[in-house]
């Protein structure tokens, strides 16, 4: 018998991220172990509020029984300056309260409830963060229409997403420039 394949489920989103998820992260931990997942990468808009709850959810004893997925813990941060969204998996200790404190900065600086991030935030906080850029959607890349593109990308920035990028290929590659490595550490 072949072994199945590794399988790792990234940018889930918990019901933390209000109006994006819809399910607790106990039962998204559940779903993960039942399927034999490797991971799950619990990145909730802005937030790392789903992280504990996932914890939690390994106590039971049903799943105790079970191979358990890795959980990797993060945060899909949504930024207000064109900056597309970008996951972001702390590699240590380290580098988990600086993203703590990118994302209180950023909840700081907004009304309640919301977070006001830019890039200049990220590149601030980046050392130890694992990085990977979430790309537009299709509707905005595939529009024929000037005016399908345009209100793909008002619609994505009113709600506080990115709806395109400005960033340069220089600015990309400065920032992913040692993900692979960080990657392979954090699968092993």
């Amino acid at each position: 018998m072949t072994p199945s394949p590794t399988y790792a489920e990234l940018a889930v989103a918990t019901n933390f991220s209000f109006l994006r998820g819809a399910s607790r992260a106990e039962e998204l931990v559940v779903a993960a172990t039942l399927q034999g997942h490797h991971a799950i990468g619990i990145a909730d808009r802005n937030s790392l509020a789903g992280v504990v709850r996932a914890y939690a959810a390994f106590d039971q004893p049903d799943l105790a029984k079970m191979v358990q997925p890795k959980l990797l813990v993060g945060a899909r941060l949504v930024f207000k300056d064109k900056t597309p969204d970008i996951l972001a998996y702390p590699m240590d200790r380290e580098s988990y309260g600086r993203l703590c404190r990118l994302l209180s900065r950023g909840k700081l600086r907004a009304e309640k409830g919301d977070c006001t991030l830019s890039l200049d935030d990220l590149l601030e906080f980046q050392d130890g963060l694992l990085l990977a850029v979430i790309p537009p959607s299709r509707t905005t890349l595939n529009s024929t229409s000037p005016h399908v593109g345009r209100s793909n990308r008002h619609s994505a920035q009113a709600r506080g997403g990115s709806g395109g990028g400005n960033l340069s290929n220089a600015t990309l590659g400065g920032l992913f420039t040692r993900c692979n490595s960080r990657w392979r550490k954090l699968s092993a």
